[in-house]
């Protein structure tokens, strides 16, 4: 969480970051020396006495200008600071609605955006019978990517599935303890094709910026392994609708959101997860390096209560996509990596030696990197050829089943991929 402050001193802006980890000195996403001012470390946002001192201690210290969240645990509290200092917010109380995916589920049903039913996972455990007709996604109500999420089709399966997430051990802090906090949600599975809109809202104008495609893993197509922009989809008209009615049925009125949508040949569009943030790892680069303005300015922009200007964007710079990359199932532990040269903007996600679950799940995830190309052909290949020269523990990924992905289905203009 940051906070744009305007400092008594004569200097003007000061940035308070308020989180947990250090901040990234090396590397692409790297902090250069003088952007913050102040770094306040937090244990955790579960402790809300805790998070409110520190909160109220900045408010009484800095006259606020802006402010940005971008982790889920932390979106409520800067709601609450956002309303106290007199910049736009769609309130503490709707975000956590929107942060629920129980809640939220509810709420489209009632106002008839969504056909999906749903449950609780302690709710479920006490059918007798198979509660739905055909399979279902377990995850958690206070999701992040796609952490601990499962598709089951039976009791057993379900069974299964609930013992699995008594037994997986998570790292331990803040995400940790933001996924475990709310409990899991049992809801159907939409059928269609997964991908995102990406929109930023201000005053309640929703504005569409565009639509991320996504490469899922074979395997367990709940699993997201790569997201690619510009994603052109023909039904677009339709899913910008279906976002904006989303938007207001929720009452989300500013901020960034990612949302992830499925999108069948015809028939409503369903929301899968509502994001109060924008898309997360690589994408504000990809966002950037295909619009022409960097994306990170429309962002300060919103949080500090001014409109972005979209009319600045000029989408002709080619294509780009993110990579979140898996080592091969089952491994505990990270002891080398490498990436080939085509890979841009690398950022290993795990440190070498720490320990990983063995789960094919984004927790999992070793190392981020972005690629580019001037075709959604070539692009393709070139994303498919730097995950399998990607080096792990010694051995290029290659085609093994981490890296065996579903394409997004209108990324190229020829026969559906599937590799």
């Amino acid at each position: 969480m940051a906070l744009v402050a305007k400092a008594a001193k004569a200097r003007g802006l000061t940035v308070v970051v308020v989180g947990q980890n250090p901040l990234p000195r090396q590397g692409p996403f790297a902090v250069p020396d003088g952007v913050v001012d102040e770094l306040i470390p937090l244990a955790s946002w579960s402790d809300a006495d805790a998070v409110r001192a520190v909160l109220d201690d900045l408010y009484e210290r800095y006259e606020i200008a802006g402010t940005y969240a971008a982790f889920e645990a932390a979106l409520p509290y800067d709601a609450e600071l956002r309303a106290r200092a007199g910049l736009p917010t769609s309130g503490a109380d709707a975000l956590r609605t929107a942060l629920d995916k129980g809640e939220v589920r509810d709420r489209l049903r009632a106002e008839g955006l969504s056909r999906l039913r749903s449950t609780t996972l302690a709710g479920a455990l006490r059918w007798d019978t198979w509660g739905f007709d055909g399979p279902a996604i377990l995850k958690p109500a206070h999701g992040t990517g796609s952490a601990m999420c499962f598709t089951v089709g039976s009791l057993d399966e379900l069974r299964a599935a609930a013992a699995e997430i008594e037994r997986t051990p998570l790292a331990a802090g803040m995400t940790r303890d933001y996924v475990l906090s709310g409990g899991f949600v049992l809801e159907q599975k939409a059928q269609g094709e997964l991908l995102s809109v990406e929109s930023l809202v201000h005053d309640g104008e929703v504005k569409v910026v565009g639509l991320l495609g996504r490469y899922l893993l074979a395997d367990d197509p709940v699993v997201e392994q790569a997201a690619v922009f510009p994603y052109q989809h023909p039904r677009y008209a339709e899913i910008a609708e279906a976002a904006v009615a989303f938007h207001r049925c929720l009452g989300i009125t500013h901020g960034p959101t990612h949302l992830e949508v499925m999108v069948p040949d015809d028939g409503p569009v369903e929301l899968i997860d509502f994001n109060l943030r924008v898309a997360g790892a690589g994408a504000v680069l990809l966002f950037g390096l295909v619009l022409g303005t960097p994306y990170e300015e429309l962002l300060t922009d919103l949080g500090c209560g001014a409109s972005p200007d979209l009319d600045s964007l000029n989408p002709t710079r080619g294509w780009a996509a993110e990579c979140l990359t898996l080592p091969r199932p089952g491994t505990t532990e990270l002891r080398d990596l490498s990436v080939p040269e085509t890979a841009r903007f690398v950022r290993p996600t795990k440190e070498t030696g720490q320990r990983l679950t063995g789960r094919s799940d984004q927790l999992d995830t070793v190392v981020l990197f972005v690629v580019t190309a001037a075709s959604p052909e070539e692009l393709h290949e070139v994303l498919l050829d730097a995950r399998r020269r990607t080096v792990v523990n010694g051995e290029p990924l290659g085609d093994n089943p981490n890296n065996r992905l579903i394409a997004p289905r209108y990324l190229r203009t020829l026969a559906d991929l599937a590799v």
